[in-house]
């Protein structure tokens, strides 16, 4: 029996809290289910930790193993019936709230922050610890076979990747231990270093359980920013329109503002419809309206305020109530890009493709290599032949290839790419360069 830590704060969460709704409290008995499940079923040796707190957001689940390393989970109490649809990429359609959700991506986020919270250690004789880092979602509602009926016209390599890094409640057995090995995007053959017992116990000393157990964002929340942004769009129109002088957008009459008395009486008749007389009556307006517009503002702040804090599939709540409604619509273009179904409709599919961008398409590398000017921002689709992640400068170096010809592709610490498979085909946007007499892809882009 593998040693369970964190097992009662999240107990004690679920237990106290009192503005928990119906979802939170079946995600939170969902994890505690699947953690007495894994400690019960993995080997003594293994270590099953609860929200450890490794970087920005904390995985539901960190499992540290002698033989296989490390292994993020994320579980999900999900019904089978409300999954409409399921995509290669572990993408799914969840039919009551018509949304799509992936929570491999959630999950994936969590790779990086967990490897530059292992550097931080300075363990020596750790090695290339990205390469022992591995992933997945335990999903606690459902079987295998339910998801197997799902994906049944799958291609079986799909079917094949897809079942390894997703686990079903009839799988959290005996067999766990072996399953989690699998969970990773490298083979058993390219590890070169195992956790010594001295090397687990330190890591294991030095992770803390988080402090704030998060949850799934309740709908009545996730409706309550939707209709925050709505206001505030309105607002921000609003003003503008004052600020360009376009006074149809008043609505009630202004009484005039009292005007002192000047030695000499003015023709007010005459003065009203002189250029002078619009921008005095533009003045008086604006002093009424922008008082009122600051007042709503201040209105719908305070009703925000009173919000409960709580932590969405991607980001904790507090953190979207103070982006800007810009920054929100730019992070939903980059998750929706993830999204390329294999089960999916024609409107899926047009969600999921970027706008076309008038530069160079490349199918295979001999057609760029051969065409491609230096310089060119270029679209590329190849297969990763080689994939090596350098520690020390957090620069990722691929080796592309379509079978016959072969290019460097270099990705730069603080690009925001996907999980990148070895043997697995994507398409890479960014742009043909030339390193050292070598051609070389500088992506920034990949999908």
């Amino acid at each position: 029996m593998a040693q369970f830590l964190g097992r009662d704060q999240l107990e004690s969460t679920l237990h106290s809290s009192m503005d928990l709704s119906h979802s939170d409290i079946k995600g939170l008995e969902g994890e505690l289910k699947v953690g007495d499940l894994l400690a019960k079923h993995l080997p003594e040796d293994t270590y099953v930790i609860a929200h450890p707190s490794i970087g920005k957001y904390d995985p539901d689940f960190l499992i540290i193993s002698p033989r296989y390393g490390f292994r993020l989970l994320e579980v999900k109490n999900w019904s089978i019936n409300n999954i409409s649809n399921v995509y290669s990429n572990g993408a799914m359609r969840i039919a009551s709230i018509d949304q799509t959700r992936n929570p491999l991506n959630q999950v994936k986020k969590h790779i990086d922050e967990f490897n530059g919270y292992l550097k931080s250690l300075k363990i020596s004789n750790l090695g290339d610890s990205y390469k022992l880092v591995g992933f997945g979602v335990i999903h606690i509602g459902f079987k295998k076979l339910d998801m197997q009926q799902k994906i049944s016209d799958w291609n079986s390599m799909n079917r094949e990747s897809f079942f390894k890094h997703h686990l079903f409640a009839d799988q959290l057995n005996n067999n766990l231990d072996y399953l989690l090995e699998k969970a990773t995007k490298y083979p058993y053959y390219d590890r070169r270093v195992m956790l010594s017992a001295a090397t687990l116990q330190q890591i294991v000393e030095s992770v803390t359980i988080s402090d704030e157990i998060t949850y799934d964002n309740s709908q009545e929340v996730s409706e309550k920013l939707n209709k925050f942004d709505e206001k505030i769009t309105e607002l921000e129109k609003h003003i503008e329109t004052i600020q360009v002088g376009n006074q149809e957008e008043i609505k009630e009459p202004v009484s005039p503002l009292p005007t002192p008395i000047k030695p000499e009486t003015e023709n007010t008749g005459k003065v009203t419809g002189t250029r002078q007389g619009r921008d005095q009556q533009k003045k008086n307006k604006l002093k009424i309206v922008l008082p009122a517009v600051v007042i709503v503002v201040l209105g719908i702040g305070a009703s925000w305020f009173f919000l409960p804090s709580v932590k969405s599939d991607t980001t904790k709540q507090t953190e979207l109530a103070q982006t800007t409604k810009q920054t929100k619509e730019i992070q939903e273009n980059q998750d929706t890009q993830d999204e390329q179904p294999v089960n999916s409709n024609t409107e899926d599919r047009n969600n999921a493709i970027e706008p076309t961008v008038s530069n160079p398409t490349y199918t295979n590398v001999t057609d760029l290599t051969t065409n491609a000017k230096l310089g060119d921002y270029v679209e590329l689709k190849a297969t990763v032949l080689q994939f090596t992640y350098d520690q020390g400068s957090g620069t990722k170096f691929i080796i592309l290839s379509d079978g016959q010809t072969q290019m460097d592709a270099v990705i730069f610490k603080g690009t925001d790419v996907p999980f990148i498979n070895q043997g697995e085909t994507y398409t890479f946007k960014g742009e043909y360069n030339e390193y050292k007499g070598k051609k070389e892809l500088i992506a920034n882009s990949v999908e």
